[in-house]
């Protein structure tokens, strides 16, 4: 027997958060399916509390921040895999056991450093806005500086287009000859791009341009407000020419002049999905695959509330801002207050972006625990994981795998960090919202491998009740 006045359980129950993280709008004016809060949450099925991490090196490398990191594929026909990592004045490369062999200490000391691998020599490129453009093959001892003609010392990311190599300099974008590094222009008055805006590029990130019946490889050059298109057939022969030759057709077209990037980390793609960037307005843009125009998808993650979202980035930090895509999740890290290095991240659901585009972009966070300066992924040769590097010098320099299944702790320095979760849903109004209720009871599905859950109950007015246990209920 129903009691008089007594609210249905259908329109009581609170809806999985579908729509994920909210924090711009009040709290009144949450959709069913959003939330106030998904701190160390990502939905998989039901509410779970994120995976944790484990250190790869148990001993510290140092008291430096790590300043670049990537799984280096190499080997043509004997295919090997090497993780390379770059802090201090080092690039390194470390083993799963955490062992490190130093391939240099003679980079320019804390810089941020680039990696970027071209199959066309199967070597990898490092540049660091300090140091002329250097080179790795993969073995022990052979790292070198690039010896030939205009050697430039790039600005941000290079970028492989075709048979050609693209870097950033303060004259603008140079270009190498076919097939080679040895070889580049320099301030050349065709072979340099140069852009329509003040102000000079901050990265490089390739783009494929598909037609009717055609793919051709381009590349996006970006400034921290405007971003163009790089595109072409041929990119002329011999770049140290005087004037073009025949049949060279590269153009630089501006796309848009009010939307750039100052993060040169933040530049990702997702297969299948678009790329994505953090921009220097503090919001996070997206072109989807196959166009060239995107659109603002971070709106949600602009904080009106005392949580911290993107709009409370360190705005002297934003090229530290890093993106990483990793098992269907678009994961943003952002420093905050004054810190140089993430110690907040907001992941994004490629999955149901894919699987259910009506619901937008939809976001979990913040997660908390972690202080990362730089994150890399490893997915070729069988693997699929996830590493990154410790940006807090005072834990030491750390390499760790991120997303370890099974773990709900967060290796930070030396330390450990149990994670804990919170989920906080809407006020529910229960189709009544002027009508006061009597809350007789709270049930709740929940399943804990360790530690405890507890239960806070609020209204629009505040706290009615707080850390109250959840009690097991038994049949």
């Amino acid at each position: 027997m129903a009691l008089r006045n007594q609210i249905s359980e259908e329109v009581s129950a609170w809806e999985d958060p579908v729509l994920g993280l909210n924090l711009r709008d009040s709290a009144e004016n949450l959709k069913p399916g959003e939330s106030q809060l998904l701190q160390n949450v990502e939905v998989y099925g039901s509410v779970r509390m994120r995976r944790g991490s484990h250190r790869i090196n148990e001993v510290s490398l140092g008291d430096y921040p790590i300043r670049g990191g990537i799984m280096y594929y190499y080997g043509g026909a004997s295919p090997q895999r090497k993780n390379v990592i770059a802090y201090h004045n080092r690039l390194s490369i470390l083993s799963g056991a955490g062992v490190e062999t130093v391939l240099a200490s003679s980079l320019h000391d804390d810089a941020d450093v680039f990696m970027v691998p071209w199959s066309i020599t199967d070597k990898l490129y490092i540049s660091n806005n300090a140091d002329v453009l250097a080179e790795y093959d993969g073995n022990t001892g052979q790292f070198q500086t690039v010896v030939g003609s205009n050697i430039p010392t790039p600005r941000g990311f290079i970028c492989p287009v075709n048979d050609r190599l693209l870097a950033i300099t303060p004259d603008g974008i140079e270009r190498t000859d076919p097939r080679v590094t040895n070889v580049w222009s320099h301030n050349s008055s065709w072979a340099t791009l140069r852009p329509s805006q003040s102000g000079l590029f901050t990265t490089l990130h390739p783009v494929s341009l598909k037609s009717t019946d055609t793919i051709q490889a381009g590349a996006l050059a970006f400034q921290e407000k405007s971003y163009y298109l790089i595109y072409g057939t041929d990119y002329g022969d011999d770049v140290t020419e005087s004037a073009p030759p025949a049949g060279e057709d590269v153009k630089m077209q501006l796309l848009d002049g009010e939307v750039g990037t100052a993060s040169p980390y933040s530049v990702c793609t997702v297969p299948g999905v678009g790329i994505f960037r953090f921009t220097t307005d503090a919001n996070i843009y997206w072109i989807p695959e196959g166009g060239l125009v995107g659109r603002y998808i971070g709106d949600k993650l602009q904080s009106t509330v005392a949580t911290l979202g993107i709009n409370n980035v360190n705005f002297a930090a934003l090229n530290q801002v890093w993106i990483t895509y990793h098992d269907r999740m678009l994961m943003v890290g952002i420093p905050v207050r004054s810190n140089r290095y993430s110690t907040i991240q907001f992941w994004m659901d490629m999955y149901s972006l894919t699987q259910h585009p009506d619901r937008g972009a939809v976001w979990y966070g913040p997660m908390t625990n972690q202080s990362l300066s730089r994150a890399w992924h490893a997915n070729r040769q069988g693997d699929n994981a996830l590493y990154g590097g410790e940006g807090n010098a005072g834990e030491g320099a750390f390499v760790y795998r991120l997303r370890v299944n099974g773990r709900y702790s967060d290796a930070v320095g030396t330390a450990d960090l149990p994670l804990q979760i919170e989920y906080m849903t809407p006020p529910k109004s229960a189709g009544t919202p002027s009508r006061e209720k009597y809350l007789q009871a709270v049930h709740v599905d929940a399943n804990s491998f360790t530690g405890h859950a507890t239960i806070d109950i609020l209204d629009l007015d505040g706290a009615l009740a707080t850390d109250v246990p959840l009690i097991p209920v038994t049949s």
